[in-house]
């Protein structure tokens, strides 16, 4: 069962969001509240031009986005552990993008930290592109354009000006070589977002289709409120399609909405061993390990959950009571304002 701090947190991050409402009218941020944008600038400004050292070393060297060619900027740092793997895998995606444009691209690296950068260089040396690599270990760049997570992929248009910006995903490959095929003019915003859709025309089982039925009749049930028809639902859909994730998933989250930690464990454990990299799978297991009172394992998958596009509010609150429980006050200020945030943007959004 979930500790006291939890309560505690919940409680006062919604009164605090309460006083906000009632007495601010002053708007507050959230992160990457449009989608698409950085903190400092939005879609159609022109980037500014910077100036950093390579990563292997020398004088620093201006850089200008665009100039001529659509461009990527690529922010990006391997510290902690768990953005590593995520960024090496993005490294070698977008050197393949490389190879398949050559010349009428360009693909920039931009390390934001001030260790491990051998790690990188040697990883880049072993065959991995042609992708120019500068050091922003201040983050100066980051900070200047105001990059609100990473990895993420900047992209601009020859002229500079930007034209997306995409957070860490499954299909980020996809994303990003669609969006070149678009500024390179091979593809229409229309055939970018067609090419992104599932194939319409795959044909079904029936035992597929009741597979789909039960997990969407089981999200209708949640949705209300009625756990244990929705909880008989998924577990239905699991023993019809027992290698796909959709139904571990929800029936995990179905068991932590009423504390059944154990049995919400084994459901994201079972997910975990259809898809490892899952921000879903990774955010269950922080939660589950949470409400079993295990902090140190919590932590690790938590802060693995914090680092996706859009992390759970339940994510945000369990991770800042574990630092406030170690002392790490900084930390657990700094994600309390940020579930406040969230709070309210989802108060908007349901008054709009």
């Amino acid at each position: 069962m979930l500790n006291t701090y939890f309560f505690k947190s919940i409680q006062r991050i919604y009164l605090c969001a309460l006083f906000i409402l009632l007495f601010l009218t002053v708007p507050v941020d959230s992160l990457a509240k449009e989608t698409g944008t950085l903190h400092n600038y939005k879609i159609g400004d022109t980037l500014p031009s910077f100036k950093l050292p390579p990563l292997s070393g020398g004088m620093p060297e201006v850089y200008v986005p665009g100039n001529g060619k659509p461009t990527l900027l690529v922010f990006f740092s391997i510290r902690p552990d768990f953005r590593k793997k995520r960024a090496l895998a993005l490294l070698s995606s977008l050197a393949d993008i490389s190879d398949e444009y050559k010349n009428k691209i360009e693909i920039v690296g931009i390390y934001c930290d001030d260790q491990d950068k051998q790690t990188v260089l040697d990883y880049m040396s072993s065959g991995v592109g042609n992708i120019k690599l500068f050091n922003d270990s201040l983050k100066d760049v980051y900070n200047k354009f105001g990059i609100f997570m990473m990895p993420l992929a900047v992209m601009t248009r020859s002229d500079g000006t930007l034209h997306e910006v995409i957070p860490y995903t499954f299909n980020i490959r996809e994303l990003i070589s669609g969006n070149f095929k678009v500024l390179l003019g091979q593809w229409t915003n229309d055939q970018l977002q067609t090419s992104l859709q599932p194939d319409p025309a795959k044909n079904l089982t029936d035992e597929e289709k009741e597979y789909i039925r039960r997990v969407n009749y089981g999200r209708i049930m949640m949705t209300k409120k009625m756990h244990s028809q929705a909880i008989r639902e998924f577990s239905n859909a699991v023993k019809l399609q027992p290698k796909a994730i959709e139904a571990y998933l929800e029936l995990g989250f179905s068991h932590t909405a009423i504390k059944e930690w154990d049995k919400a464990l084994e459901s994201f454990q079972k997910a975990q061993s259809i898809d490892r990299e899952s921000d879903e799978v990774i955010a269950g297991l922080g939660l589950s390990y949470y409400g079993l009172g295990d902090h140190k394992k919590a932590k690790i998958e938590l802060e693995n959950a914090f680092i996706s596009p859009l992390p759970k509010l339940d994510v945000i609150i369990a991770l800042a009571e574990i630092y406030e429980a170690e002392g790490n006050n900084t930390k657990a200020n700094r994600l309390n304002k940020l579930a406040i945030n969230r709070l309210m943007t989802l108060y908007e959004q349901r008054w709009k």
